[in-house]
């Protein structure tokens, strides 16, 4: 681009380097290995700019070389790529649900170099709570506050992502009266501070490891755990609706005559098949099932044993769940559908009940076209809120 055309168009030469930074950066970030040829052909930028870029991106410890594989056929040298760095830089994520938070650090392949869990109390108070986690998060800062990026925060939902506030979490302390975010803003002032809703941070994770190889045009990614809520990923973005809390699932009615839930619907999913619920319905003929304490571990332990009143209630759960995703099924016409959370522990045979379910229930057409998978077992809200970073401070 000529400097008379930039000028015209309100540009800086400022702006456009750090426009070319970021188209680079991200390329490197998509593909994770890539050469520069690879990057002129993507980006359309000159030779000499990419050479220019990235060696910048080197010098400031975003970007290394690594070697390419090379073809079968290939002769010579083995050609050099790029990736992104793993070191210095560091990111700090918090996940917050009802019954614990975690704090984890990551290196910038989101690799958890570093993790702590702390269990809430019931009596805690949000003002308590947050001052466990400002605890939490200084034992960490000790270990990474000179390369740090940013802290990414997680919250349970619904969470108003266009005010950052937490509107509702069922089955825990009121959090409405509390913003979390803004007090953490104030506390670490010289740290960029992020928010998501964990649904639709593990939605981002679920898109760019599953949805990103399989081509997907819509993704939806249902978490199903303490909670129950969904991210919806369309062409690699993650839709948020006008105030942010699209994907609430967990609070689709399943039954009009139902229990009066807290956000005021009646018979909502999350009453009948979050992980919560289902250790209460367990709790009752706990001891004839095992010896150890009721957790939801042991509850997991026990399925795959194929103890009977267990396989019975995770089968329910798996059907109020199939009844929930037909919605929503109809309604945005995923091509791709993801479990993830507590419940991809219970495996194939779990995700194959919630598919017999669905099958009977939708267009043959429709369900032809989706694809249904497994998240991987690892934390995906983790992930997911390492990339949200990520995206915001470098791409």
């Amino acid at each position: 681009m000529m400097l008379s055309e930039m000028r015209s168009r309100g540009l800086t030469v400022k702006s456009v380097q750090e426009f070319n930074r970021r188209v680079i950066l991200r390329l490197i970030y998509e593909k994770k290995l890539c050469s520069r040829t690879e990057i002129v052909e993507s980006s359309s930028l000159d030779a000499s700019t990419v050479t220019r870029v990235v060696q910048q991106l080197v010098d400031d410890g975003f970007v290394e070389e690594s070697i390419l594989q090379k073809g079968e056929n290939q002769r010579g040298r083995r050609s050099i790529g790029l990736r992104i760095a793993a070191d210095p830089h560091r990111v700090l994520v918090v996940r917050l649900q009802r019954l614990n938070f975690q704090v984890a650090m990551l290196d910038l392949r989101g690799s958890i170099l570093k993790s702590a869990e702390v269990q809430i109390k019931p009596i805690s108070t949000a003002e308590n709570i947050f001052e466990q986690i400002v605890e939490s998060l200084n034992s960490f800062l000790d270990l990474c506050k000179e390369n740090l990026l940013g802290i990414g925060v997680t919250l349970p939902g619904p969470f108003l992502e266009d005010s950052e506030r937490i509107a509702l979490i069922t089955e825990t302390t009121d959090w409405r009266q509390f913003d979390l975010i803004q007090r953490l803003r104030v506390h670490y002032q010289q740290i960029p501070v992020y928010s998501k809703h964990d649904a639709k941070a593990a939605a981002l994770a679920v898109w760019i490891s599953q949805g990103l190889d399989s081509n997907s045009k819509v993704t939806l990614y249902l978490s199903a755990g303490q909670g129950i809520g969904s991210g919806l990923v369309l062409s690699g973005e993650v839709f948020r609706g006008s105030l942010g809390t699209a994907g609430e699932i967990g609070h689709t009615s399943i039954d009009l005559n139902g229990p009066l839930c807290k956000c005021g619907n009646r018979g909502c999913l999350e009453i009948y098949s979050s992980s919560l619920a289902l250790l209460r319905n367990l709790e009752v003929n706990w001891q004839e099932i095992s010896s150890r304490s009721i957790s939801f571990e042991e509850v997991v332990v026990a399925y795959h044993e194929q103890q009977p009143v267990v396989v019975k209630e995770v089968e329910i759960v798996a059907k109020y769940l199939a009844q929930g995703l037909i919605n929503c099924i109809n309604l945005i016409n995923p091509d791709l559908i993801v479990i993830g959370d507590e419940y991809a522990r219970f495996g194939e045979r779990f995700l194959n009940i919630i598919k017999s379910h669905l099958q009977t229930s939708t267009l043959p057409s429709v369900f032809k076209n989706i694809n249904f998978q497994l998240a991987p077992q690892t934390d995906l809200v983790i992930n997911g809120s390492f990339h949200h970073v990520i995206q915001s401070e470098l791409l």
